[in-house]
């Protein structure tokens, strides 16, 4: 597997773990007096990143660029 397809993999891979902790300090912050989107926004947010990396994963074995052990 070459670095040109690690770092994007990983960059998305934090990327997914930051907002899930952006989630969890909005959910611990706001305690319904405040807008409680924000929440319902870093979440889809996490989601959307985790099928972009799930797609790339699934092209990159594809493709032949990783291949299974």
């Amino acid at each position: 597997m070459t670095l040109t397809f690690k770092l994007p993999a990983l960059i998305i891979l934090l990327l997914v773990v930051f907002a899930l902790v952006e989630a969890m300090y909005y959910l611990t912050k706001d305690h319904g007096d405040k807008d409680k989107t924000r929440v319902v926004q870093a979440l889809s947010k996490r989601v959307t990143l985790a099928l972009i990396l799930f797609i790339l994963l699934i092209g990159g074995a594809f493709f032949g660029i990783i291949s299974p052990s």
